[in-house]
């Protein structure tokens, strides 16, 4: 019988922080800051990055290994896979 992986990290205190902010530039895992990078958001995230992770996580994950449908997070990780990551949030010319 084998045993689930465990967690690594604690989950983040809000789920978009496993995307990056296209505002402020905040890594994956780090809190929101103003423009500067000097006071950190305690409170939300900002709207963008918001907006990114609902895209994310709207989409099937691509990794063979996973395949964690629409609205569910991804297996073998507290955070969501690149892959999935990169799949959301690259434009597509489809119409």
């Amino acid at each position: 019988m084998t045993t689930p992986i465990p967690r690594q990290r604690r989950p983040y205190r809000f789920a978009a922080m496993a995307v990056q902010c296209h505002w402020c530039k905040a890594r994956p895992g780090q809190l929101c800051t103003n423009q500067r990078g000097a006071i950190a958001r305690r409170r939300d995230v900002h709207s963008a990055r918001q907006i990114d992770w609902v895209r994310v996580m709207s989409i099937r994950c691509p990794e063979r290994i996973c395949q964690a449908a629409p609205n569910q997070p991804c297996t073998l990780t507290p955070d969501v896979h690149h892959a999935r990551i990169t799949a959301a949030l690259t434009p597509t010319t489809k119409p």
